[in-house]
């Protein structure tokens, strides 16, 4: 961790990111991964949340695009301890999908929300989410994924519900310690550019990733970073054996 003008910026230590980044992720900061379909671009978001669940840090794993089941076996493809590191009491799912669908959780650190609809959801979520970090002062969030997000509630109500939650946020501060910090995945094919361009505006990081005619190599641009370092770059994204590989390759 560090500081830059007044702010925490931490460090995510996976490959070549946080040089690209300007030096890391900013307090209380969006990383934003846009991936295509048929990417693994998710697999970073999930690389940099492994991160930091690896340093200690409490994981609120918010899904909104998988029943559960599927949810573990992701985590499977890339070597991540899912259902481990939530028996241990290290990570809590939110599973909105199974809330929307009407499924069970069977296990005791996954949440549902009951029936939710765009007036409902975010008060049940945040209700779950202050259960989840109290007494928990370093936490990561990871949403998987917002366009699954764009599927339960659609893009207008969507954005609603994320500016008001922004608003929230800004009406009640965090309290003198904690740190925040979120990760969230989209798929830029299941969402409209205007949906796309509008939470793009509010992520204080940007990581998008474009496919290559090599299976699990990929372009990756690392377009927008808020701290005072960044330089736009480029750089060659590997998916290989459940891991992931980053080499820059160029400054925009």
């Amino acid at each position: 961790m560090g500081m830059v003008m007044g702010y925490k910026v931490f460090r995510t230590g996976v490959g070549a990111l946080d040089e690209m980044l300007g030096g890391g992720i900013i307090e209380d900061g969006i990383l934003l991964v846009v991936y295509n379909t048929g990417s693994y671009g998710w697999a970073l978001g999930v690389e940099v949340f492994k991160a930091f669940l690896s340093r200690g840090w409490y994981g609120v794993v918010t899904d909104y695009s998988l029943p559960y089941s599927i949810l573990r076996k992701y985590a499977t493809a890339v070597r991540f301890a899912l259902q481990t590191l939530g028996r241990e009491d290290r990570l809590a799912v939110v599973d909105v999908f199974g809330s929307v669908n009407g499924i069970q959780p069977r296990e005791p650190f996954v949440y549902t929300l009951g029936r939710v609809d765009g007036s409902t959801f975010l008060p049940k979520i945040l209700a779950i989410y202050k259960k989840l970090i109290e007494g928990r002062p370093r936490r990561i969030g990871l949403a998987v994924t917002m366009d699954g997000f764009v599927e339960v509630f659609g893009e207008d109500t969507g954005m609603r519900i994320l500016k008001k939650n922004m608003a929230l946020k800004e009406s009640y501060p965090r309290s003198e310690g904690e740190e925040v910090l979120n990760v969230f995945l989209i798929n830029r094919d299941r969402v409209s550019p205007r949906f796309l361009s509008w939470l793009s505006q509010y992520a204080e990081h940007i990581v998008e990733l474009r496919p290559t005619e090599r299976p699990g190599v990929e372009n990756m641009h690392v377009v927008k970073s808020l701290l005072p370092d960044f330089e736009p770059s480029t750089g060659i994204f590997r998916f290989k054996k459940g891991r992931v590989e980053i080499r820059p390759t160029s400054r925009d």
